[in-house]
């Protein structure tokens, strides 16, 4: 019956199984979309409508989503090396992103959280990892 207006997913004989699942993506839009309205603030001090920046985000968004099985992949094995983007070339971005933010009057509280990860992740020796990596500082806090 679900098919009918979605594509349903069976995750498992516990009904609260079906629950968690649907937080956790919800979770990730959340982050989603307050990553777009932090963006969409930071162009609108240079006169950038929303609507205008959502025509560059959406797909922009769309294409990194293709990264998202090979970053599952290094989670699933624990495997964070890397010779591309390690953590500290994230740090430098990140912290970039922020300040420019700040100094066009734009809070940082979206992205100040994933910050205080990577600096916690670094900061145990895992600054030569894949951005990932922050999938530890999420479940072992």
């Amino acid at each position: 019956m679900l098919d009918a207006v979605a594509d349903s997913h069976y995750v498992g004989d516990d009904a609260g199984a079906a629950a968690l699942h649907d937080l956790a993506l919800l979770a990730g839009m959340y982050a989603m979309f307050a990553g777009f309205f932090h963006g969409a603030a930071m162009v609108s001090t240079a006169g950038v409508s929303a609507k205008e920046f959502a025509a560059l985000a959406g797909p922009w968004l769309t294409a990194m989503t293709a990264s998202l099985p090979d970053l599952a992949e290094s989670i699933d094995s624990g495997d964070y090396t890397t010779d591309v983007q390690d953590l500290e070339f994230t740090k430098s971005a990140v912290d970039l992103i922020v300040r420019a933010g700040r100094d066009q009057h734009v809070g940082a509280g979206v992205l100040e959280p994933v910050q205080r990860i990577i600096d916690a992740q670094i900061a145990d020796g895992h600054g030569d990892e894949v951005f990932s990596r922050i999938y530890e500082g999420i479940t072992h806090p």
